[in-house]
């Protein structure tokens, strides 16, 4: 009896279980609404006491006077501005090593190198930041291809927006490597594809000829590049100083690549260039530096977000972890803000900007109908320095929120006042 007993009780467990991992494993069809104080929608005008539906991760409708479906959980969010979360389209933070001694390694790819648990991926979710385009560092020729992030998950995997997306050229020399020696590096590596590719395809016409199948493929080490000719990949190519803005401007116009130029501070001096060629352009994360004036011997400051404004480039921001100011996107829009730039333009350089550089503006960088409800809640105006981040939401699913973090909390609690011995006498 008792064995029939037991057998029936792990019947009933057995059938339980079945059920409810079949009930995880059904499709979740989640619809919201996020009733929100302002929105701030990028594509558009910003919209008071609107609303947001969304549905599977999806922006259904975006407005005032919406109608919530009775079947759609309600996000209360009255106080908090709701916008787009921020995009940034170039760093070479959150991997194991930035650079490869090797000077030409287009064949690797970061998704190799990321680090899902360093903290540089939960301090950018903690500022608003939902997605990032992994890049090699600007120290190797061709350092290889990028990977675009969210800042949230276990792995990288789970972290994965885009892999293989741009390829990274750099014109700052490295060692004793004079410019002149580093393109001409550059020039023999092109070269030299080209008579491989060539040789390929009398390879492949060969066999053609004979009715025979042609079953060889492009070398893998070489495939990046490939792809980069024939504009599957956008190069983005690495200026340290102003002289090298022409280099890459030779580069983007002899192979007809497509093209987003990464700046150091001093490459404001070729705006007219870069404006000339209608180029896209990450700024130096130092916006604001100082020149003596030949003529008069004076010191000039020179706002580099501006000086690109003026000349009609459009350009995204990037950050600088060592730097308190510099180190959030916010900061850099208020600051270009602060200057003259307009509010728009300045928030469309942190959000819908990046987002077109790096190829995923077709789900994130705006809230609009079709697009991925990726945005970040806050306290206050994002221009604001008050204002916390207190959401961010991806794909429809909230991954963070400040109350529950126990690392800002600890960084921001007051500590405990030291109570004085009592007076024995």
């Amino acid at each position: 009896m008792k064995s029939k007993f037991y057998i029936a009780l792990i019947a009933t467990f057995l059938t339980a279980y079945v059920i409810n991992a079949s009930a995880r494993a059904a499709p979740v069809r989640k619809k919201l609404a996020i009733k929100a104080g302002s929105i701030i929608t990028i594509s558009g005008a910003d919209i008071k006491n609107g609303t947001i539906l969304i549905e599977d991760g999806i922006v259904k409708a975006v407005g005032k006077n919406i109608e919530i479906p009775w079947d759609a959980f309600v996000i209360e969010a009255k106080d908090r501005v709701v916008m787009p979360g921020f995009v940034l389209a170039h760093t070479s933070s959150g991997l194991d090593r930035a650079n490869e001694n090797v000077p030409e390694v287009p064949f690797l790819s970061t998704f190799d190198s990321i680090d899902p648990v360093s903290f540089y991926f939960e301090d950018s979710l903690r500022d608003g930041v939902v997605a990032m385009l992994v890049l090699p560092g600007n120290s190797t020729l061709l350092g290889g291809t990028g990977t675009v992030v969210k800042p949230h998950g276990l792995t990288v995997e789970d972290m994965l927006i885009k892999p293989y997306t741009g390829l990274k050229i750099s014109l700052q020399p490295t060692g004793n490597t004079s410019r002149m020696g580093h393109m001409q590096r550059f020039r023999r590596y092109i070269s030299d594809l080209k008579d491989y590719l060539e040789e390929y395809e009398q390879r492949k016409a060969d066999v053609k000829e004979e009715n025979k199948p042609f079953d060889e493929e492009i070398d893998i080490r070489k495939q990046p590049m490939v792809d980069l000719l024939n504009k599957k990949l956008t190069a983005f190519i690495y200026c340290d100083i102003a002289a090298d803005v022409p280099k890459a401007i030779e580069i983007h116009e002899t192979y007809k690549l497509n093209t987003v130029l990464v700046l150091g501070p001093d490459c404001y001096k070729a705006v007219g260039l870069i404006a000339q060629k209608k180029l896209p352009v990450i700024l130096p994360p130092q916006l604001v530096v100082w020149e003596t004036n030949e003529e008069t011997n004076e010191e000039e400051m020179k706002v580099i977000p501006m000086i690109f404004d003026k000349a009609g480039v459009r350009f995204a921001f990037q950050t600088e972890t060592s730097q308190y100011g510099s180190r959030y996107l916010w900061y850099q829009a208020a600051t270009a803000v602060r200057y003259g730039m307009k509010r728009e333009e300045a928030l469309k350089s942190i959000t819908l900007y990046p987002a077109q550089f790096i190829g995923v503006d077709d789900r994130l960088g705006s809230i609009q109908a079709g697009k991925e409800a990726t945005f970040i809640l806050l306290t206050s105006d994002p221009l604001d320095a008050q204002a916390w981040v207190d959401k961010v939401m991806i794909a429809g699913e909230i991954v963070y929120e400040k109350e529950k973090d126990q690392r800002l909390k600890k960084l921001i609690e007051k500590p405990e006042e030291v109570q004085k011995p009592k007076d024995t006498d």
